[in-house]
């Protein structure tokens, strides 16, 4: 191709197409394996990116965890799935499905550590490539009860993870603040110790999860206030770049709040929150986004969804619409503005739902797996399956 194109214009060509056709070009020769799995080729690649969504579910009838691709598309009004295709999963849960702790430019981080292995290995999977990288093993590894809490995200094109280890405090059930805190750099390959910082907030114990947003991990948080056992609920925040930790504040109606009732997410590029009701007889909750980014006074509630008829759960937020987890274990879009839900045919047990927005990279395509290099090569030459 190099004899009657300029160099230039066949890598025009090349950063347009899909991840699985680059995998097999890297074995047309030496040169263009280099170059495809050079550091500027995936930075461009990545940037010309279509967004799409990764979804995963748990498949009580196989006792399998499922990875999908996919595509939306407007149709008279409302969204629907307009492709599905499956990713080959490459590992086992030690109790059913593994806790995603945050989705970024095509990397995965994942952990089994739900509700009996606080201190499982971190893995970093790229599922358009195959291939995964288990993080070495953290500095921090109290043999006492404690709490590990977990951040990933990506800025200036380092991608970071961040460990927090809450210890429980002699002769209480509760877990010492401030944390002990460590960060593993993809590029560096090992864990550091970070520290100068004063965390008020604990992370609920087997229910924190993650929210990643223009560079910053967000988490939610309380903070006990006196000897009755109330607290303050907040979210905690840590800067990728700066490697700064801060504190975004709720309205006060929602500090107010026990933390278990409240879910964090990302809507249109802001910070949302579900608060569901404490009251038994109130099957529904509230939706609230952050208009202005740290700016307390700028929550604004918006809207209500009705949970009766068997909803259990908002998934995510997508073009105006929530997903929601029902009991039946089927994923429906409900329209926040016309109350109508669809059907979006996923089958899968509520609690495992995990929808992000998710490209396609090339990143960990020269990284060590379980496999030989030469199994690399060998699919890079037969190509990827989605199916």
């Amino acid at each position: 191709m190099s004899d009657y194109f300029p160099a230039d214009l066949w890598i025009e060509i090349l950063i347009k197409l899909p991840v699985k056709s680059l995998i097999r070009f890297t074995a047309v020769s030496k040169s263009w394996r280099s170059l495809i799995t050079s550091p500027n080729f995936n930075s461009v690649h990545l940037s010309n990116a279509k967004n799409r969504a990764l979804l995963r579910r748990y498949d009580k009838h196989d006792k399998h965890e499922h990875y999908h691709l996919l595509e939306f598309a407007a149709k008279n009004g409302a969204f629907g799935i307009n492709s599905c295709s499956e990713f080959e999963f490459p590992l086992k849960s030690q109790i059913g499905y593994f806790r995603i702790v945050g989705s970024c430019d095509g990397l995965v981080c994942l952990t089994d550590d739900f509700f009996l292995y606080p201190s499982q290995p971190v893995i970093l999977w790229n599922p358009s490539v195959r291939n995964r990288v288990i993080l070495p093993q953290a500095i921090t590894n109290p043999k006492g009860p404690h709490i590990v809490v977990l951040g990933f995200g990506v800025a200036n094109g380092v991608y970071k993870v961040v460990r927090l280890v809450y210890c429980r405090k002699p002769d209480d059930y509760g877990f010492g603040v401030p944390p002990q805190a460590e960060i593993f750099s993809l590029g560096a390959g090992r864990w550091r110790k970070v520290w100068g910082f004063d965390i008020k907030l604990r992370i609920l114990e087997f229910m924190w999860c993650q929210v990643l947003l223009n560079g910053v991990v967000h988490w939610l948080g309380y903070e006990p206030i006196d000897d009755d056992h109330s607290s303050r609920s907040s979210i905690l925040a840590f800067e990728i770049d700066n490697e700064v930790f801060g504190e975004v504040m709720l309205p006060d109606l929602l500090a107010k709040e026990a933390v278990n009732s409240l879910c964090l997410f990302a809507s249109e590029g802001s910070l949302a929150l579900v608060k569901y009701s404490s009251a038994s007889e109130i099957e529904a909750c509230d939706v609230w986004i952050m208009k202005e980014y740290g700016v307390k006074k700028s929550w604004m509630k918006l809207y209500r969804i009705d949970l009766a008829g068997g909803f259990e759960r908002v998934v995510g937020f997508r073009n105006g619409e929530a997903l929601l987890a029902i009991q039946g274990l089927d994923l429906v879009a409900y329209n926040l503005e016309s109350r109508r839900t669809q059907n979006l045919g996923i089958y899968g047990t509520p609690r495992s739902f995990y929808i992000d927005k998710y490209v396609e990279s090339l990143l960990l395509l020269k990284g060590k797996t379980e496999s030989a290099e030469e199994d690399l090569d060998r699919d890079a030459l037969e190509g990827l399956s989605l199916e």
